[in-house]
């Protein structure tokens, strides 16, 4: 789910200034019945520049959709209610929208770390009766559905996912007397290549790892989580005891691949570790421009570099670059980690509208739109059915049909207000780790429990 032109998955966190006028969105939120009172208005607020890979393809998704609702439902209309702005800007905008049953959108396209706030603030409408007569929730994976479900509660329905990879460079591996295809099956593995690359490929970056604070969660989600979630303890946040966990063997395991990487000088240069858009570096970047020859990065890529987006169209993705998945620390089954982390379908629980609401929300599900969903915003749809389907496993090879295999054995991350605090303090630690590469494991765990326990208090937080 960003600038124009630019990838914009997975979603930017830096805080933008809210640009649009409550007022004046309230008005154009309220009930349209001088344009059409014998028709019932279907309200949806959602992002035009943020979730789709280009301006111009948001624009053709949803004008789609409600060319495609209102022909279909003749008594009812879609009124589109786009957000301008980055993800913070998103989440304030329906933070104050939903203050207000006046100014709530029947219908609303918003992130999964913000669901639980929406649901616990009683916001959202439970959905479970209705995703029970459609044709796609039981294709969807047990791990988006935990996504969706609260309490036993169905309160919305995934537009899209992303999950996370492994990209090599087949050239360099070569070089290097790597092997091709590269199905590594452990985190030794993987720094024996980045090591070998080093010696024998002088001049690239070995190998892509996020570190730091400059785009914030994302730096969870396409860095350091999906070596958490593969490691021998993923426990962030322990249910059980209510307190957040700031050391464990996991946590060790983790940082100690980062103390490998940045000690041994293998991996990127700090300008482009901390630049704002650091997520966008290796698709627009790195990888095309060969300067990079691993690259633990998200789906989103494939589909960047075909001629419907073009940023940059590159012809020889699919020859140059190859995909693995994350591997376990050591080999443990599944063996496959990615962290999964999407943007979902929700209906207010105010709406006077319900069934026409929900209706709505079984149109965008539906296959050909979820595929074009998925394929102009770097998704992989809802549906395990869906996303092997070729419109989409064709549209970035060979990077969408590896994404759509290993959903179903990622994990979400706690969908807590809290997490932020957590989030900050590893990126901090792995943030340290990168520009002082003297930094030991012990030291980074110090300062994810300081920051932590700072943030929410000694009772909050455990060593596992």
């Amino acid at each position: 789910m960003h600038p124009v032109g630019t990838p914009r998955k997975p979603r930017a966190y830096g805080k933008i200034a809210l640009l649009l006028s409550t007022a004046l969105l309230a008005v154009s939120m309220l009930p349209a019945s001088g344009l059409a009172a014998d028709k019932t208005v279907v309200t949806v607020a959602y992002s035009p520049t943020f979730v789709f890979d280009t301006n111009d393809l948001g624009a053709k998704w949803w004008n789609s959709i409600k060319d495609q609702f209102d022909k279909q439902y003749p008594n009812a209309e879609v009124k589109l209610v786009p957000i301008e702005g980055g993800y913070d800007d998103i989440v304030n905008k329906l933070s104050l929208l939903y203050r207000s049953p006046a100014t709530t959108p029947d219908v609303v396209q918003i992130p999964t770390p913000v669901i639980a706030e929406f649901v616990a603030s009683g916001y959202l409408l439970p959905l479970d009766s209705y995703v029970a007569k459609t044709d796609w929730w039981a294709d969807f994976p047990q791990v988006i559905k935990d996504e969706d479900t609260f309490d036993g509660k169905v309160y919305a329905v995934s537009s899209g996912e992303n999950d996370s990879m492994l990209y090599y460079n087949k050239d360099m591996f070569t070089k290097a007397g790597l092997p091709v295809p590269w199905n590594p099956q452990n985190w030794d593995d993987i720094l024996t290549a980045a090591r070998q690359i080093k010696a024998k490929v002088p001049g690239v970056v070995p190998m892509w790892l996020m570190a730091g604070t400059t785009v914030g969660t994302v730096g969870i989600e396409m860095g350091s989580g999906n070596l958490l979630f593969g490691s021998s303890d993923s426990t962030i946040y322990d249910a059980a005891t209510q307190k957040w966990v700031v050391d464990s063997p996991g946590l060790r395991e983790t940082l100690g691949f980062y103390h490998s990487i940045y000690s041994e000088g293998l991996g990127a240069k700090l300008s482009d570790l901390f630049s704002p858009t650091a997520h966008t570096v290796p698709v627009t970047d790195l990888i095309p421009k060969a300067e990079a020859a691993i690259v633990l990065g998200s789906n989103f890529y494939g589909g960047q570099w075909g001629k419907l987006v073009c940023a940059p169209c590159w012809d020889q993705a699919t020859t140059v670059e190859g995909v693995a998945p994350i591997p376990y620390v050591k080999g443990q089954a599944p063996n496959v980690t990615t962290t999964v982390a999407g943007w979902d379908y929700a209906v207010a629980a105010v709406t006077p509208h319900p069934k026409e609401a929900f209706d709505l929300v079984n149109l965008m599900s539906n296959e050909s739109n979820s595929i074009d969903m998925a394929n102009w915003s770097g998704f992989v749809p809802g549906s395990s059915k869906f996303a092997m389907e070729p419109a989409l496993i064709n549209f970035g090879p060979p990077v969408n049909e590896l994404a759509s295999k290993i959903i179903a054995d990622g994990k979400i991350l706690p969908p807590l207000p809290d997490f932020e605090v957590w989030s900050k303090g590893l990126q901090e630690a792995t943030g340290t780790m990168a520009q002082h590469p003297d930094t030991t494991v012990d030291q980074a765990i110090a300062i994810l429990k300081d920051y932590v326990t700072n943030q929410l208090g000694e009772d909050k937080v455990e060593t596992r």
